[in-house]
């Protein structure tokens, strides 16, 4: 088995694909700033920046999310009467899929 001194290493080849690697670099890096100078920006960038306030936004949003759910629950868990004058009216969830059920087994 040969012993390796690290004598037989051609560091010219290295060199040489070194130079073409940072060689192809260049030139994609090239290409692609004439690409984007002969067409110009993307079609999705805006004119200009943004210059409108910031949202606000709620330091704690916690109780009108619980809010809004009991809001919901109350909604699909209970009776009600969703346009009276139309005649719509809403039953429980849990009775709806009751009702639709039957209608399917029919």
């Amino acid at each position: 088995m040969p012993d390796y001194t690290g004598g037989d290493l051609d560091l010219r080849g290295l060199r040489r694909g070194a130079y073409v690697i940072v060689g192809g670099i260049v030139c994609a890096l090239g290409v692609s700033a004439l690409v984007l100078y002969e067409r110009g920006p993307a079609a999705n960038t805006p004119p200009h920046a943004f210059a409108g306030k910031a949202p606000l936004l709620q330091p704690a949003p916690q109780p009108d999310r619980a809010a809004y759910f009991e809001e919901k629950r109350r909604a699909t868990g209970t009776y009600g009467w969703v346009d009276r004058q139309a005649g719509i009216a809403r039953i429980p969830l849990d009775e709806a899929m009751k009702v639709m059920a039957a209608r399917g087994a029919q």
